[in-house]
């Protein structure tokens, strides 16, 4: 069985206008409102949500209110701790559909903190109670409500309540009921269970680890949390109970523990590079990313090396990246998707010393995350055959992801014989040795667009195998002499019209200037080279 990294979407259930809206009427109810910053509190505060393992910890609640800790209850959480003897100091509210009042049994010794974006009906319950409003960050350039501070934050109650109250000066976060995964049948500690149409999904935090079962919100809410620490790095979480958030809290420490003793035992690095990638020969990340740009001057996975670029990162390598870095190693990584949207794809980010990528528009990407990226283009991997087009034998090739694209022009050139290989059913499966054999058969290898960040390898690769690329036009083929860039019926038409011997020829001469694997090493090279003082005096930047 194979782990893939989390990648979770979700949306507020309302509208932006609908949340307007409620903001606008919750703040003519004139309630106090939360406008800045507050000092600093010494010691911890209980937050308390509503998962099952709270069944359990309801004695240390108690105690740790005895003893001066305030106690913060989300949502459904509020009447259970009532009803268990527990009287919170807070409670707090996001929803904004009517029937979520969260709050059946509100009482006068609560201090009620509501999202504006709660529907009326929240207010209208909770008249004559104490209320506080705060206002959420809902969308990227919010300028509403006017003047007002805006708590951002992840896509859970239970996450905003760490936002707030952070805001509102508590740096120790005792955290109960905040499983994020379902105990058995149940996923509240009321005992309600899944949404209909709701699936389970499965996550583990080590590949041989606990399996948890969640639905999305409580996948997204764990995925979400984990981004916490590095936007409070002061903030300390503590995880009472048993489920997914408790064990990431335990894992995190863990390894804190662990990147600690390395630094403590720090040695002289030495000069040595290697390419940490987790694929083999049939992938071709590997191949364009780590075993071409080795050569016979780089390793492969030798994660002792005193330099490591890590390409295509994967969300298990996060720590190994944290532990070079513990030990005073080098870390590159190399961003051939665009995946940034992926939780580990930012820390990565976060983490690297240097940034890499194939090409100009993944640099942009990258640039407006805040990152500099230098572009080492992908080498060819084949070796160089004669200008061969006699004919319009077609050819495409490609990983499934790129279907869709071929799948929009099939209509254009049904009337050519065309063979295709791919990994997907019906086409004929990829191999070094099926490449050759095909590249030699086909006169014109065919192109559509795909993403614009992607590299332009496939044109490449079809040129230094001697066939004519016609291909719509893409970023990554912007200056590609002796190619057809165009409509690709045209681009066919247009090739049965002349000999292009010629333009392949000038094709392979711009192909082996420009991406040869020696002139790749090179690029390498100069970015795996260790910094040295005399650099840093060079430096226009922030040094280290």
């Amino acid at each position: 069985m194979s782990f893939l990294p989390l990648k979770v979407n979700g949306q507020c259930v309302a509208d932006d206008n609908t949340l307007f809206t409620n903001m606008d009427a919750a703040i003519a109810r004139g309630y106090p409102q939360v406008a800045h910053n507050q000092n600093t509190h010494t010691g911890p505060i209980l937050l308390v949500a509503s998962a099952p393992s709270v069944t359990g910890q309801i004695e240390l609640i108690k105690k740790m209110q005895a003893a001066g800790a305030p106690v913060v209850a989300i949502k459904g959480a509020h009447d259970w701790l009532i009803d268990n003897g527990v009287i919170p100091d807070y409670a707090l509210a996001i929803d904004p559909q009517e029937h979520r009042i969260a709050f059946y049994k509100p009482h006068k010794a609560v201090r009620y903190m509501i999202a504006s974006q709660c529907h009326p009906a929240m207010f209208d319950n909770l008249a004559g109670f104490d209320v506080t409003l705060w206002h959420p960050y809902v969308m990227k350039g919010q300028n509403r409500p006017k003047n007002c501070m805006l708590i951002g934050g992840g896509t859970t109650s239970g996450l905003r309540a760490i936002s707030l109250f952070y805001v509102l000066g508590w740096r120790q976060f005792e955290l109960f009921g905040f499983d994020s995964c379902n105990t058995g049948e149940a996923l509240r500690v009321n005992g309600n269970g899944l949404k209909d149409g709701d699936k389970l999904i499965e996550v583990r935090i080590d590949p041989e680890g606990e399996t948890f079962y969640c639905n999305t919100a409580m996948a997204l809410q764990a995925e979400h949390f984990q981004t916490y620490y590095d936007y409070l790095p002061d903030a300390v979480f503590n995880g009472h109970g048993h489920g997914l958030i408790q064990a990431i809290i335990r894992k995190r420490a863990k390894n804190m523990m662990e990147l600690g003793n390395i630094i403590n035992t720090q040695t002289q690095q030495n000069d040595q590079v290697s390419f940490i990638h987790f694929g083999d020969h049939w992938s071709a990340s590997w191949r364009y990313r780590a075993k071409l740009p080795a050569g016979d001057w780089a390793s492969l996975n030798d994660l002792s090396a005193g330099t490591l670029v890590f390409a295509k990162p994967q969300a298990h390598e996060l720590m190994d990246m944290a532990r070079a870095k513990a030990r005073g190693a080098r870390v590159i990584v190399d961003f051939c998707d665009d995946h940034f949207d992926w939780t580990h794809y930012a820390e990565a980010l976060r983490i690297a010393d240097a940034v890499t990528c194939p090409t100009q528009e993944m640099a942009k990407r990258i640039k407006a995350l805040g990152y500099e990226a230098t572009v080492i283009p992908d080498p060819f991997e084949y070796d160089e055959m004669p200008p061969h087009c006699l004919s319009v034998n077609l050819l495409w090739y490609g990983h499934a992801v790129n279907k869709q694209s071929l799948q929009r022009i099939l209509p254009d050139i049904e009337e050519y014989p065309l063979r295709v290989v791919s990994n997907f059913g019906g086409a004929i499966p990829w191999s070094h040795e099926t490449m050759l054999k095909e590249f030699a058969r086909a006169d014109i290898v065919i192109i559509p667009a795909t993403d614009t960040y992607k590299s332009p390898n496939r044109a490449v690769e079809a040129t230094r195998q001697g066939c004519f690329v016609v291909a719509e036009p893409h970023p990554a083929l912007q200056g590609f002499p002796g190619i057809w860039i165009g409509n690709i019926k045209e681009g066919i038409k247009w090739t049965t019209q002349r000999n292009v011997w010629r333009n392949i020829s000038e094709a392979q001469k711009f192909v082996m200037e420009k991406y040869s694997p020696q002139t790749v090493i090179d690029a390498w090279k100069t970015i795996t080279k260790r910094p040295t003082t005399l650099d840093a005096a060079k430096s226009t930047g922030t040094a280290g």
